[in-house]
């Protein structure tokens, strides 16, 4: 039998509607932040600006630990960050932006479940199957990015900015519209980057790569990533390799994937 080939203004129409669905939802999720904005922002948000924000105080136990006496007179964000405002609507537009890209993040598996929705016509039967176990890799990929981004990423960067001056006449205070920036740019792009593996999954099955070209262009790939990490970081040599490492894993986990989902083709 033959199968019904579905029409491209169908198509077109049916990716109308997961769009409109993956719209609402984020303005659902997006209205849902709006509602808790002292907990968006005083707590999640400005965190890394203080202080007492729980990376700062696990690295300085760790770094105490091992060097001691030797580590006393050092702190990873000796004082609060100043951060102002100069702009009649800044806030309010940094309110809507954030709450926005929050949205995005909050709504994401579900995104992604009205994508492989859209999709689901062309995967086989085991494909199909596997439908959750995908959905929870993705979800778990981008969130490991998310906290690895916010935790670990953000700290260093704002730390850095914080610390680094090349003369005490200025004072570090930092524009609102740039601190945001930083956090929101750094966190949702280690979250896109830590779904490499499932792009990697993705384009194998397609046929449009395979384990060898990545094996084969290790070396150029290396390249490319240090010149994104350098661009995600503000370029100095402790956080390009923080962002290096995870961005290095990652690609040797694609081609592990990439081995397996080559060697184990799904049967139609």
């Amino acid at each position: 039998m033959k199968e019904n080939k579905m029409p491209f203004w169908k198509h077109i129409e049916e990716l109308r509607k997961h769009i409109i669905h993956c719209f609402c939802a984020i303005i659902i999720a997006m209205i849902v932040l709006m509602n808790n904005k002292n907990i968006i922002f005083d707590r999640i948000i400005f965190g890394p600006a203080k202080t007492d924000f729980i990376t700062y105080r696990i690295f300085y136990k760790l770094a105490n630990s091992f060097l001691g006496e030797h580590f006393k007179s050092v702190s990873f964000l000796s004082k609060n960050l100043e951060i102002q405002n100069r702009q009649i609507f800044g806030q309010f537009n940094i309110y809507v932006w954030t709450c926005f890209i929050g949205g995005v993040i909050l709504s994401f598996p579900y995104l992604f479940y009205e994508f492989w929705k859209f999709i689901k016509p062309a995967l086989s039967e085991k494909e199909k199957k596997n439908t959750l176990c995908i959905l929870i890799m993705v979800t778990f990929l981008f969130l490991s990015g998310i906290f690895f981004g916010y935790f670990i990423l953000c700290p260093f960067l704002i730390h850095f900015g914080h610390s680094f001056i090349i003369s005490n006449v200025p004072k570090n205070i930092f524009d609102l519209s740039d601190y945001i920036y930083l956090i929101v740019h750094s966190v949702f792009s280690m979250g896109l980057i830590f779904l490499f593996p499932f792009f990697i999954f993705f384009l194998t099955k397609m046929g449009l790569i395979s384990y060898i070209f990545l094996k084969k262009y290790r070396k150029h790939a290396f390249l490319i990533m240090l010149v994104i990490a350098s661009a995600i970081t503000p370029g100095d040599i402790l956080s390009t390799i923080i962002v290096l490492i995870p961005i290095f894993i990652l690609y040797q986990v694609s081609i592990y994937i990439s081995f397996h989902t080559h060697n184990n083709p799904t049967k139609k």
